[in-house]
């Protein structure tokens, strides 16, 4: 193999994790989004760290607080990703992610509300064993916020699709 090959194979290694890690980042807020449990606890290493604003502790305890209190105090949520930048040496890799979280509050005096949250996820992703890329240790820094009315959506069609917060979800089928 010439230095040429070996250059194309480590440029193709970098883009394969690169996009793995892509990957991770958008399991991570489908499983927010709808509430599953197990797709959020699947991008995080068993013994993952999660510093996320007023959380702070290994993977079990974050999906805990997340399915069991945080999230079911919103009517709904919407994770959207931004701007990327990875640096991947070796088996580790750096990654810094923004995001604009939306949640749907509760309904007050008539009123629909949405929370908007703008973070970044400064993540250490490692892959072990030759194993997939996962979350080794997250820290979410708060941006900004903001609490809007929004217009409730308009009725569905009879029979149209609903989103869902579990796997019942349009997004499940196969």
């Amino acid at each position: 193999m010439d230095s040429t090959d070996a250059g194309l194979r480590a440029e193709i290694q970098l883009l394969a994790a690169e996009r793995e890690i892509r990957s991770v980042l958008a399991r991570y807020c489908r499983g927010i989004d709808r509430m599953d449990a197990e797709l959020v606890r699947s991008v995080y290493h068993p013994d993952a760290h999660d510093d996320h604003i007023v959380f702070s502790g290994d993977v079990d305890a974050f999906v805990e607080w997340t399915m069991g209190e945080a999230l079911p105090s919103y009517t709904w949520s919407m994770h959207q990703l931004g701007t990327c930048v990875i640096e991947v040496v070796g088996d580790v890799a750096h990654a810094e992610t923004y995001a604009v979280c939306h949640h749907g509050l509760p309904e007050s005096a008539g009123a629909n509300r949405m929370y908007t949250i703008a973070v970044r996820y400064v993540d250490r992703f490692e892959t072990r064993d030759g194993g997939p890329w996962l979350i080794a240790d997250r820290v979410v820094v708060p941006e900004w916020r903001s609490v809007d009315s929004i217009e409730a959506p308009r009725p569905a069609a009879p029979g149209a699709v609903r989103g869902r917060r579990d796997r019942q979800d349009v997004a499940y089928r196969r």
